[in-house]
């Protein structure tokens, strides 16, 4: 039986001009493989890591905005009105949490000038924020949270 050699390759390296062949020892080295595989796998947990945050702070922001749209909507069903109880309501909340759009409204209104509104008619009421998401350097990616929430009014107007 014979043995067949097979020469991996006919070039000739000895003709290449010295930093050729200095680059291409170094694309074939496999010396520094680990480290920048080490660095990848850290740049993919960190930025896992920045959009379970962010996905946390959405979480706590939804609470709270779910919150305050509750404590509005009680206070406006109660009193059967959008009058200086809800909107004192709405300035507590703000001093208490953070800035927020409003927009309230009703099905039937008994007096659309005084915004009030029958008993068992229904109220409601959506805040929103704006933000961003963050731990992204310069790129600002814009998110509108918003909650809406409805009650029946318990007031009976004559």
């Amino acid at each position: 039986m014979r043995k067949i050699r097979i020469q991996k390759t006919d070039f000739d390296y000895s003709r290449l001009p010295k930093e050729e062949l200095m680059m291409k020892k170094l694309l074939r080295a496999k010396r520094g493989e680990g480290y920048v595989d080490m660095c990848v796998g850290v740049v993919v947990f960190v930025m896992i890591l920045v959009i379970a945050v962010n996905i946390f702070s959405f979480i706590t922001l939804r609470i709270e905005m779910d919150q305050i749209a509750d404590d509005l909507i009680e206070a406006a069903t109660y009193s059967g009105c959008f009058n200086s109880d809800f909107w004192s309501a709405d300035s507590d909340m703000l001093d208490q949490y953070y800035y927020y759009d409003i927009d309230y409204g009703a099905d039937r209104y008994f007096n659309s000038s005084y915004r009030r509104v029958q008993l068992g008619e229904r109220m409601w009421v959506e805040i929103s924020k704006h933000t961003y998401i963050k731990g992204l350097g310069v790129f600002k990616i814009p998110v509108t949270v918003s909650v809406k929430k409805s009650g029946l009014s318990e007031k009976y107007w004559k």
